[in-house]
């Protein structure tokens, strides 16, 4: 598997953050033929009062574009959200997740 991305950002600044990359993720996802394994996530922890990005790796280039650092692919004790992207990449990036 290659490499995934995230940023955390406040959530005094992430509504604005969350906004710009959706406006840019929509022309980049378009004109690669929407695949199935480019998606974002989002993850919000109330506790820190911040918001988690999840880029997949085909949307690597994006998440250079905002900061996004490389981080492990194991999600199993986080509780994401499809940001933007097709509903059907949930399934299609993690295959191994049971429904909840």
């Amino acid at each position: 598997m290659t490499t995934w991305y995230s940023i955390e950002l406040d959530d005094d600044k992430a509504a604005n953050i969350l906004q710009k990359v959706m406006n840019a993720f929509m022309p980049k996802y378009v004109g690669s033929g929407r695949p199935l394994g480019m998606a974002i996530f989002s993850s919000h922890n109330k506790e820190t009062k911040t918001t988690t990005l999840y880029f997949s790796p085909q949307a690597a280039s994006l998440a250079m574009q905002f900061g996004a650092e490389a981080c492990g692919s194991d999600f199993v004790d986080v509780d994401l959200s499809l940001l933007v992207g097709d509903e059907s990449s949930i399934d299609y990036l993690f295959p191994e997740a049971e429904a909840r």
